[in-house]
Order: C-alpha cells, then structure tokens, then sequence
C-alpha cells in the first residue's frame, strides 16, 4: 500500500491548541511584566499573582495535550526546498520552543513554591510542594524564570518573524498551515 501523503494543514484540535497556546503565552507575559511593577503587596497584586500561576499551570497543561496530539497526528510536509541546514534550524525552532514552554511554567512554579507561596490551581486544586520556603531558592528560580520567560519571548518573535519571512519574502505559503482559510503550497 502507498503511503498516505502528509496533509496540507495542521488538523483543526492543532489549530486550536496552537493558537490558544499563543494567546495564554502572550496574556501571561503581559500580566507578568505588569504585576511585577505594582509597587508593595496589595489585594489586586496578590489576584494577579494567582491568575498567573493558574495560567501558567493551564499552559503547562495544554502543553502536555499538544504533545500527545503533534505525536499522534498525521503533519503537514515541510517544503520540499528546506533542506539540510535549514531544516535543522527549523527543527531546533520548534523543539527551542517546546523546551521552554515546558521549562519556563516549572521554573516559576519552583519560584512560587520557594517565596512560600504553594500553587493552588483555580483555587482548588493544590499542586503538590516539592520544595518549601527557601528564600535563597526563590531568588535563583525568580531570576531563572523571568529569564526563561524573556527567552520563551525571543523564540516566538523569531518563529513569527520566519514565518512572515517564509510568507512574503520567498513566497512559501506556509500561514496556511496554521492558519484557517489562508492559502498553502502544495507540495
């Protein structure tokens, strides 16, 4: 039996799982640059506090569940042009990306826990402590987070950026892929 050719787009649940990633990931830099400036602990400091660490447990989550679907899914070819060291770069991209959205919730997760703060999700679920109060701990983690997180920054603007470049500039359609309605090469 031929083998059956790759598809031209990401399946609609990766679509989703991708875009929603992309719209936690940007909510809860935000919300991170912001909360860190309110001066002192006030009640709305503390609340965003909360709603970024649950974001943040959502995010890792939601990562988990991409994972098990990229795995199990049927992906679209990249284009038949990216060879060798390209493709290299490309793959590094994507699993650059993958190692941070993965590091970057741990790392704060671990600071939380370090400042004596236990991360309960939605106020309702307490994730296990794995660490206790330890404030040279919680310098090293807070330092590491906010470090992954400027890195996790770095790796999605050059992910967009190659994107468009790959779009407008050597006229691969590839938005398409990801994006519903837009048009794709085929290959």
């Amino acid at each position: 039996m031929p083998p059956t050719p790759s598809p031209a787009r990401y399946n609609p649940f990766m679509m989703l799982l991708h875009w929603a990633m992309a719209l936690g990931l940007a909510t809860a830099f935000g919300m991170g640059l912001y909360m860190v400036d309110i001066p002192g602990i006030t009640p709305f400091k503390l609340k965003l506090f909360n709603w970024h660490k649950w974001l943040g447990v959502t995010l890792f989550a939601v990562l988990l569940v991409r994972v098990v679907v990229r795995a199990g899914s049927k992906l679209p070819s990249y284009p038949a042009s990216w060879a060798g060291r390209l493709m290299t770069l490309v793959k590094t991209g994507h699993w650059a990306l993958y190692a941070m959205m993965l590091v970057t919730p741990v790392l704060g997760y671990l600071y939380s826990l370090a400042a004596g703060y236990p991360v309960v999700w939605f106020g309702v679920i307490e994730l296990p402590v794995l660490i206790h109060k330890d404030p040279a701990l919680k310098e090293v983690f807070e330092e590491l987070h906010e470090l992954s997180a400027w890195g996790l920054v770095i790796l999605v603007a050059g992910h967009v950026l190659m994107a468009f470049k790959h779009e407008w500039m050597d006229k691969t359609r590839i938005l398409g892929k990801m994006i519903p309605g837009l048009k794709v090469d085929k290959q």
